[in-house]
């Protein structure tokens, strides 16, 4: 079995990483600027799990254009994944007046045309199996202070629903959308503290309970189009 995460190198796709790897996984692991983070980990893998393999895969999904070269070679040198996990993100802190042109690409780059150029290669390939988008759960509201990364995890969404139907049966695709998991890089931990405080279950949502939904949505052989809110319940706020 072989998984590809994109962002692997840090927080939430660097525990994915380890966590497939415990399960006996092939790990695929695509990374942009975090090189040295991303050789790290699978300097650490390849030494835990010898028998299997890992690989590192360095592009800017900002440049779209560019991506589907990189991943039909990939795929053709490697072979098809079995779990497709779009983890890649930037959070990008502007509201819609500010947002320039080059904010408005570089959103969409990363969050939606990236993914659709790496499914349809996977796709095109006779790829089977399962494709999990990492969403947000703030997709459920209008908020602009980050308005155009929000609106591209919003078009996540929506594409991740209408794949699960033209895809079907043979790949399954759905969405995971977090709450308050790690501090937002550019916040410290009393901004945190605050956010998880104000949840209804007022608790941070452990990356275990990330990698439990991405389990849930592997052994759930029925189960496509869904959205799993896993954000201590920030959703209906």
């Amino acid at each position: 079995m072989k998984v590809l995460i994109t962002g692997g190198a840090k927080r939430i796709g660097n525990y994915l990483a380890k966590h497939f790897a415990v399960k006996g996984y092939d790990v695929i692991l695509h990374v942009n600027r975090s090189i040295s983070e991303g050789e790290a980990l699978l300097s650490e893998l390849k030494n835990k799990y010898k028998d299997q393999n890992f690989k590192l895969i360095q592009c800017d999904l900002n440049e779209w254009k560019k991506v589907a070269k990189v991943f039909k070679e990939t795929f053709d040198n490697i072979g098809l994944p079995d779990v497709i996990i779009h983890n890649a993100s930037y959070y990008l802190n502007k509201s819609l007046a500010d947002t320039q042109e080059d904010d408005m690409e570089q959103m969409m780059g990363i969050h939606l045309f990236s993914p659709m150029v790496i499914n349809k290669a996977f796709y095109k390939r006779g790829g089977k199996g399962n494709i999990i988008s990492i969403l947000d759960t703030a997709i459920q509201t209008n908020q602009t202070s980050h308005g155009m990364y929000l609106l591209s995890k919003k078009s996540l969404a929506d594409y991740t629903q209408m794949i699960a139907r033209e895809w079907a049966p043979t790949i399954r695709v759905n969405g995971i959308a977090p709450g308050p998991v790690l501090p937002p890089e550019e916040k410290d931990a009393a901004y945190f503290n605050e956010v998880v405080k104000n949840t209804p279950l007022q608790s941070q949502v452990q990356l275990s309970s990330i990698s439990d939904s991405v389990d849930f949505i592997l052994q759930n052989k029925n189960m496509t189009g869904q959205v799993i809110y896993c954000d201590s319940g920030q959703h209906l706020l």
